[in-house]
This record gives C-alpha cells, sequence and structure tokens, in this order.
C-alpha cells in the first residue's frame, strides 16, 4: 500500500478537490459570474470584448497563484503545529521520567 506521501507525489489526490464545496450556493454564483459575462460580451465591442477576456484570464491566473501560496502557506503551518505538538509531547515526557 502507498503512503500518503506517494499518493500525493503521483498526483493520485488533489487537497483543493475537497476544498470547494460544490453546494447550491456556489453553483449560483458561478452562474452568476457567467451571465454577466456573456451579457458584457453582448454589449462591448470586439476589442474591447477581447480586452474583457484578457482581464477575466489575467484575475482567473492572479487568483489561482494566490490559492496556491494560501495552500502551501497553510500546509507549512500545519505541519509547524503538527511539530510543536510531538515537541511538546517529549518535554512532557522527560519532564515524567
Amino acid at each position: 500500500m502507498k503512503s500518503i506521501l506517494e499518493t500525493f507525489a503521483y498526483g493520485e489526490i488533489d487537497p483543493l478537490e475537497d476544498f470547494l464545496k460544490w453546494d447550491a450556493q456556489y453553483c449560483k454564483v458561478v452562474e452568476s459570474i457567467a451571465e454577466h459575462e456573456k451579457k458584457l460580451l453582448s454589449i462591448l465591442d470586439e476589442g474591447a470584448g477581447e480586452l474583457l477576456m484578457k482581464y477575466s484570464a489575467a484575475q482567473t491566473e492572479a487568483n489561482e497563484g494566490a490559492g496556491v501560496g494560501r495552500f502551501i502557506c497553510g500546509y507549512r503551518m500545519g505541519m509547524l503545529m503538527t511539530m510543536e505538538v510531538f515537541m511538546g509531547k517529549e518535554s512532557e515526557q522527560r519532564s515524567l521520567e
């Protein structure tokens, strides 16, 4: 049986998969974004529509980058907390001896 680290390394699990909750509220927001984009594109000329799509793509890229940064920061914080718990247990055991 593979360890969790091997499974993660081979891309067989995705930590962000469980992060997004595809509930009714989230789906409603995504639909609203698509609807607003469609309306904007219908009233803009070709050049302005192209500019809007470039803006949207850049915004998406920035959000993805920020999300990766938050994930890494959270993972590191979780590992530090785990280390502290184990280090604290060692200290407690030594003081009991």
